[in-house]
């Protein structure tokens, strides 16, 4: 009985949606999309969700009847009507209701994940979807009425709910798995790693009220991935930190040394907003996590050294370390308890502590040194001594600890036989490397404090090309080249 009253209402409900005629608004229930508020009677007010306000209909007819309760909701936009929400609660036996959708429009586009069916038709001037959530037993039909938005923009166009669930599909109408070839408005900037990325022809610099200085996209065996925003003014931080946690929910707060992070993580994207705190500028990664997956290993595959100071990756679940044994990251030498100074390098001080305990659990360790970068905690090392019978096994307790900790990492193989594991989080990356032969090592290193290394030894280098004089040989002396041209 239930099956022939849903095959009956689907395709009473099909019909009231009314047709897409040429040229008219298409309608729900004899309203048509964009209609004025005020010349729809019988309106009683529910929510508001940022611009969007929210309505029901006192004498709104069943739809379904009794035996699969559904609830109406008419969405306005600016006062007039621009979508419409059914939410289906206990139903059982959608397959009805889909073939009369797919009746009526077409092969959906399926975009659902484990445990949620998601189909998406996607028409003229009207979007409709169809979600299924199998743990919550609730089916929600959206109508979204888009006249205004290019065939793009409604490519990448998401409720409220469906970007919280999810992520981002796409960034300013470009979804995440274009081809580049079919995008003629790209310009190749540079490449680096695997990856390509590109600057589009006639971009808007502006994210809502902030300026950008440049916005790239990042494509991976010509698809898109992910994209890279900058800014220079850091005083708009915490501007886009509330815009960004009312649109996708609140963040992970990742504390860095030099820098403010803050992460948005789903299966399938993920977001880092960031700030330099000491040198300034905000950058804004936008990434779809399965494509930058087979970028992290593509890289690896080809022995790229991994990144530790700053770029796309996939971080880590769960917040970093934010110090070791008491001696937190970024903090000054002087509050190292029990501190002795070793020796220096490159401007890096590395120290010991008198009280160590020379033991990671019951593995045996042959030292821990504590690196300083500009008086600041930026680097620990653990080394692994060899325990000589069951040196494999103590490597694998060591990982599986780790990883228990922080989730699985990345894993990196090096052309000597070695292997790397990596965990990564904007403010600090985490690293195990396993030699062929030789000591097993842990890594600590906060990646504020490397990037601002790496930044003063690029700025030593250039100075020092800027000190050279170079001058011709005096006439008659050696030269390295023959009159010929040979060398």
């Amino acid at each position: 009985m239930l099956r022939r009253i849903l095959s009956l209402a689907a395709l009473a409900l099909i019909l009231a949606a009314g047709p897409l005629a040429a040229g008219n608004a298409p309608e729900f229930r004899g309203l048509a999309f964009g209609t004025v508020l005020a010349d729809i009677p019988g309106l009683v007010h529910m929510a508001d969700a940022g611009p969007v306000a929210f309505y029901r209909r006192e004498a709104e007819k069943p739809m379904f009847g009794d035996e699969c309760a559904t609830a109406v909701r008419y969405g306005f936009s600016r006062g007039m009507l621009f979508a419409v929400r059914l939410t289906l609660d206990g139903c059982q036996g959608l397959a009805p209701l889909i073939a009369a959708y797919e009746a009526k429009y077409g092969v959906p586009a399926r975009e659902g994940s484990p445990g949620h069916t998601r189909l998406v038709w996607r028409l003229p001037v009207l979007t409709v979807s169809l979600s299924h959530f199998a743990r919550e037993g609730t089916t929600e039909v959206d109508y979204v009425y888009l006249p205004r938005l290019s065939h793009e923009e409604r490519e990448t166009w998401q409720s409220v709910e469906d970007i919280r669930a999810r992520g981002p599909i796409g960034f300013r109408g470009i979804r995440f798995g274009r081809e580049a070839a079919a995008l003629p408005e790209m310009t190749l900037a540079y490449r680096e790693g695997a990856a390509e990325y590109y600057r589009r022809t006639g971009e808007r610099l502006e994210l809502g009220e902030t300026r950008l200085s440049d916005i790239l996209y990042g494509f991976f065996e010509g698809k898109f991935f992910a994209v890279l925003m900058r800014a220079e003014a850091t005083a708009d931080f915490e501007a886009l930190r509330q815009a960004y946690a009312a649109k996708y929910g609140p963040p992970r707060a990742i504390a860095a040394t030099l820098a403010e992070e803050l992460v948005w993580s789903w299966p399938a994207a993920q977001i880092a907003l960031s700030r330099d705190t000491a040198a300034g500028g905000l950058a804004i990664r936008y990434a779809d996590a399965p494509l930058l997956a087979k970028v992290v290993a593509a890289e690896a595959a080809s022995g790229a050294p991994p990144s530790l100071s700053g770029g796309l990756r996939i971080y880590s679940r769960g917040d970093p370390p934010r110090s070791f044994r008491g001696a937190a990251f970024g903090s000054p030498a002087a509050s190292l308890p029990t501190g002795e100074y070793l020796f220096g390098h490159r401007d890096r001080r590395y120290y010991r502590r008198a009280d160590e305990r020379l033991t990671l659990g019951d593995i045996p360790l042959a030292s821990v040194l504590y690196a300083y970068d500009d008086g600041r905690l930026s680097g620990v090392t653990l080394t692994i001594a060899p325990s000589g019978d069951d040196a494999a096994g103590d490597a694998k307790r060591v990982l599986d600890a780790y990883a228990a900790k922080y989730g699985p990492p990345n894993q990196r193989p090096g052309e000597d036989g070695s292997t790397m594991y990596l965990w990564s989080w904007p403010g600090l990356s985490l690293a195990i490397v396993r030699p062929a032969s030789g000591f097993m090592e842990v890594h600590y290193v906060d990646a504020s404090l490397l990037r601002r290394r790496e930044a003063a030894l690029a700025g030593q280098a250039l100075d020092a090309l800027d000190r050279k004089t170079f001058v011709p040989p005096a006439a008659g002396e050696n030269r390295i080249e023959h009159t010929n041209g040979q060398e």
